[in-house]
């Protein structure tokens, strides 16, 4: 299945160039035009996207906004994001970078680095995920390992019972036992 990819842009041309940009890549493209706006599309969704792309000023609630509401909800908070921004200054960046963004891309900008950004972050998630599995397969081998000798180790008492049980009723029942 295509990575799901959020753009959130207020500039309507804008947002309509970096969707078909990302469209011909085969991303599945959601829109909204102002962080208010996606995180009611996030809210209602059905879906999740697995990477988001935002401007910075926008109405209503903008980019910082729209990211700290998106990095306190505990199921979106993983979800990497990227600014696609004109506030170009290095503070700006800098607070960007502060508030936990994954990456940040100054407009004018070329499509072929915001490519390589969000190909990046998805591959990064990727393997973060990869390992997650691996590491939990080998928490559950490890737990099945000590589960299964903890429930051996009263088996043996009991095995171990039985036998001294068997060869004294053996011995009880053979003629050469009372020799």
């Amino acid at each position: 299945m295509s990575p799901i990819i959020l753009v959130v842009e207020d500039h309507d041309e804008l947002r309509e160039e970096v969707a078909l940009v990302l469209e011909a890549e085969s991303y599945k493209v959601y829109n909204a035009a102002d962080g208010r706006k996606a995180i009611e599309m996030l809210q209602k969704g059905g879906w999740r996207p697995d990477l988001i792309v935002s401007d910075i000023a926008m109405p209503h609630m903008d980019g910082y906004e729209f990211f700290t509401a998106v990095h306190s909800d505990t199921v979106l908070r993983a979800i990497p994001f990227i600014f696609l921004t004109a506030r170009g200054t290095r503070h700006d960046e800098r607070v960007g970078r502060q508030l936990g963004v994954d990456d940040y891309l100054v407009k004018p900008f070329d499509p072929e680095d915001l490519l390589i950004a969000i190909q990046n972050k998805l591959k990064r998630v990727e393997e973060f995920r990869l390992n997650a599995i691996s590491e939990l397969d080998e928490a559950r081998r490890t737990m099945v390992q000590l589960l299964s000798h903890e429930l051996r180790t009263p088996l043996t008492y009991v095995t171990g019972g039985f036998s001294l049980l068997a060869e004294k009723l053996d011995n009880t029942l053979t003629p050469d036992a009372a020799i």
